[in-house]
């Protein structure tokens, strides 16, 4: 088989294990230690409004900020103690690498929408809490579905 007879199919599949693995593999708890210190350094001003990034699948240069606030990531950089742990700039794969994210956690911590391109610092910092221990969040979705299960059962047995 020659290299232009060579089957298409593994780079989709490439891309998307790409979006969903770590950037670099960190100790865990280095990961969890740096994440914790992000969210806190958002929850000493919760109410303050923090601007979201385009998601990372956007491409090009349409990857930069919707709007003109200060972005998780700026928070991040302004801290010195994050920088001198080893925060290298403000780029979005200096983020991942640093906080050990994959582009589906960077995504779901600092990207918004053209119908929600600002968000609170507080809300920022529960997605950060989440990525870095999704136990509470998976509870919760849970507890819906088995209430949902639990609703459609008795609707059922009524009716």
């Amino acid at each position: 088989m020659t290299a232009s007879q060579a089957p298409q199919w593994p780079r989709p599949v490439r891309a998307l294990t790409k979006r969903w693995t770590p950037a670099s593999s960190i100790a865990a708890q280095d990961r969890q230690h740096r994440l914790l210190r992000w969210a806190t350094l958002l929850e000493r001003n919760p109410h303050r409004i923090i601007g979201l990034l385009s998601p990372s699948w956007a491409g090009g240069d349409a990857r930069g900020l919707i709007v003109d606030r200060p972005s998780a990531i700026d928070v991040a950089w302004d801290d010195v103690v994050l920088r001198v742990m080893g925060l290298a700039g403000r780029s979005r794969a200096d983020v991942k690498a640093f906080f050990g994210l994959s582009d589906a956690e960077l995504d779901r911590i600092a990207a918004g929408s053209w119908r929600c391109p600002i968000r609170p610092a507080w809300q920022v910092a529960v997605r950060i809490r989440n990525v870095e221990c999704p136990r509470l969040e998976n509870r919760i979705v849970g507890s819906v579905f088995a209430f949902l299960l639990a609703f459609c059962a008795i609707f059922y047995w009524v009716f």
